[in-house]
């Protein structure tokens, strides 16, 4: 009976999404990828928003998240009677929201190869003629393990990551012939998919031989500059307030790489990018931290590959005290110990101080950084970490933080390191009501002591 009503609950809400959408029938852009959707959602929103009038799915990227985004509600506590209450409202909609764009741009993310979980069943809510596919990693592969016989774990990881590319592919696939499919030309198991769609295709990458090349990637304690090149024209972008890793040049270049996609020049999609660019918060965000230390904000989500980059970027930043506030990276299934061993040799190589947070960071990466020189700490929470590192903080420490979202929440770590908290509200992630509820529950728990 559940499943029944989830079913008719799902389909309401994708025939009133799918008539609101015929009041516009605007040019659809789907973006996905394991990492960097959000980001690279930003990216084409600024690169186009000076150019054609714009509709975004932020914060709304799921088989209910989406079709709700369409039709211009948005749940905030997520309850029973919320729920109850947007039941209600979405036909009302139809006659309400007049709303007028050209084009939507819509975050993209699959969770299982099964529906309402999988691109085959978001495709059934939209139909984009332009899609981006960023990249294909082990994150949310859970669901992915059961359809994998692999015994051997480096076997199993990349079984999971072509299954995982395999659905995601599903958005090149469906591409209309007058679409374009903007692929990552540095992954092979992206890029592959040029020969699986009748759409035009533009890549994006470090690669001399992508459609929009990544030249340099240079982030500081103050920003980050990026250079492209298209053809025979070169670009540069300043991106103030953020450190970005380098891999994050293939999101600019994505979103370049839309604006082509749109008929707009080169240059004319790096200025808009540029001018208008934004990241929210708790995504590489450069904030100060108490006793002049700065705090590089990456509390909101993780993937192993995303931890190693932001390490790799720590290691490059001016500062003669490094330290990591890591926490679990979840839902990894199979891989989960590989990953963390992963993070954790690469922590070793870059930082004086590393706290560690959850269950699965304790079991599986602080017997590896025990073994170094490295001082290393766990935690059972984002509170108790910021706790031990504030006393150690200096004007020439620099603090990264990152970890997955479930239950952890390390931008409670941030909070409390922030050299000015009542900005709080305004630079640090998931904010509100439901989330500060979420946090109350965990920032109490300060009385477990480290274990080295």
């Amino acid at each position: 009976m559940k499943q029944l009503i989830t079913r008719l609950f799902l389909w309401y809400l994708r025939s009133l999404s799918q008539v609101q959408l015929l009041k516009n029938n605007p040019v659809v852009i789907g973006i996905t990828g394991s990492a960097g959707k959000t980001s690279t959602l930003h990216a084409v929103a600024a690169t186009l928003s000076d150019h054609e009038s714009i509709k975004v799915s932020y914060k709304a990227n799921s088989e209910t998240g989406i079709p709700l985004n369409i039709l211009g509600l948005k749940p905030t506590k997520f309850s029973v009677k919320e729920w109850l209450v947007l039941l209600v409202r979405a036909p009302l909609q139809l006659i309400l929201n007049w709303e007028k764009y050209q084009t939507y741009i819509v975050e993209m993310a699959i969770d299982s190869p099964f529906p309402p979980k999988n691109m085959t069943y978001l495709l059934e809510i939209v139909q984009p003629e332009i899609g981006i596919f960023l990249n294909a990693r082990p994150m949310h592969s859970e669901p992915f393990d059961a359809l994998v016989k692999e015994s051997d774990a480096a076997a199993r990881r990349q079984a999971v990551i072509t299954l995982i590319a395999a659905e995601k592919g599903k958005l090149i696939r469906q591409l209309p012939a007058t679409g374009v499919a903007i692929l990552n030309s540095d992954d092979p198991a992206v890029v592959q998919f040029e020969h699986h769609t009748n759409a035009r295709v533009l890549t994006v990458g470090f690669a001399p031989s992508a459609t929009i090349r990544v030249l340099s990637v240079q982030a500081s304690l103050t920003g980050t500059t990026v250079h492209l090149q298209y053809e025979s024209q070169q670009a540069q972008m300043s991106l103030p307030a953020v450190a970005l890793p380098q891999h994050f040049g293939l999101t600019i270049a994505a979103g370049v790489a839309a604006g082509v996609a749109r008929n707009m020049s080169f240059q004319e999609a790096c200025n808009s990018l540029s001018a208008n660019f934004t990241l929210p918060p708790g995504r590489a965000s450069l904030i100060a931290g108490k006793n002049g230390s700065t705090l590089l904000d990456s509390s909101y989500n993780a993937s192993a590959q995303a931890v190693c980059d932001m390490l790799e970027l720590l290691s490059q930043l001016p500062a003669t005290q490094k330290i990591a506030i890591l926490g679990d990276i979840r839902e990894l299934g199979a891989v989960t110990q590989l990953e963390h061993e992963t993070v954790a040799q690469a922590a070793a190589k870059v930082c004086d101080i590393v706290c560690l947070v959850g269950p699965q960071m304790k079991q599986y990466a602080l017997p590896i950084l025990a073994k170094t020189e490295v001082e290393t700490q766990w935690f059972e929470t984002a509170s108790q970490a910021a706790s031990f590192i504030e006393p150690q903080l200096t004007a020439n420490t620099t603090v990264l933080v990152k970890g997955s979202q479930n239950t952890l929440l390390l931008e409670i770590a941030v909070e409390q390191l922030l050299a000015e908290p009542g900005i709080a509200d305004q630079v640090l992630c998931r904010r509100g009501d439901f989330w500060d509820a979420q946090r109350a529950k965990l920032i109490p728990r300060t009385s477990s002591q480290p274990q080295p």
